[in-house]
């Protein structure tokens, strides 16, 4: 039996800033229901790659096609259609500062759909329990919130409409190692639960080891993806330090 469609298909993916080519023609399949880990050597345009799959970059060439549409194709409704199908944690969590934590996972519903305030308001308390985090925690604002509750309100609004697919963009960036690791173990438990579809870019190691099915490496303005077996038996340099150095090996528990 073949394997069934990717939710998420990049082809021929190509990024400019100017006259600075990020990305030249990359090819990219997301699974459906995998967590895949997406990292790269600085400047290599994680989150630029992450930012054109999404829209908020037109790519110079190449085709994006996410839950069997190609976006370059849709018009403004089918634009909102699908945007509705996916929920995106953004570096810092980007939650707005003047609403509180049920304000802002509130936002998804008032651009998306028509549902009553009562129904609303119950499923907002069923995001934030879902976090992890306490009932009392949406009358706050993100000012109010340590770094890790923001993060988890961040995703409890990500996860507001049910998507088929998560992105985060370095959900473990500033926590503490302890948070980080619980952070991370939410997300495998969310996957799990949910069904989801998980794109992470990250530059933690803890969680490449963690809860990644397979990893896409940003390389030479290309991307080499495998498991994280396969990779460290590649024999790419930039890789071989990566995933061989001395954080790599702590975080494989390795000596």
């Amino acid at each position: 039996m073949s394997d069934p469609a990717p939710i998420l298909k990049v082809r021929g993916l190509v990024t400019r800033f100017g006259t600075q080519t990020i990305h030249d023609g990359i090819d990219l399949d997301v699974r459906r229901g995998e967590v895949l880990g997406l990292v790269g050597g600085s400047g290599t345009g994680k989150s630029v790659m992450l930012r054109s799959i999404i829209g908020l970059k037109k790519p110079e060439g190449g085709r994006i096609e996410i839950l069997g549409r190609t976006l370059s194709e849709l018009d403004e409704r089918g634009r909102r259609e699908i945007e509705a199908r996916w929920g995106v944690l953004f570096q810092n969590g980007a939650l707005f500062s003047a609403l509180t934590v049920a304000q802002n996972v509130r936002v998804p519903f008032l651009e998306h759909t028509d549902l009553s305030a009562k129904l609303v308001g119950d499923l907002i308390r069923v995001k934030i329990d879902m976090v992890g985090l306490p009932a009392e925690a949406g009358a706050k604002y993100p000012s109010e919130l340590s770094g890790g509750m923001r993060k988890r309100a961040a995703l409890a609004r990500a996860l507001a409409l049910d998507p088929d697919i998560l992105f985060l963009d370095e959900p473990t960036a500033g926590l503490d190692p302890i948070s980080a690791a619980a952070f991370d173990l939410l997300i495998r438990d969310l996957q799990i639960t949910l069904g989801l579809t998980v794109v992470i870019v990250t530059h933690d190691l803890d969680t490449l080891v963690t809860i990644t099915d397979r990893i896409a490496v940003l390389v030479d303005k290309r991307i080499i993806v495998g498991t994280l077996a396969e990779l460290l038996e590649h024999p790419h340099p930039w890789i071989r330090e990566y995933f061989h150095g001395p954080r790599g090996r702590a975080a494989r528990h390795e000596t």
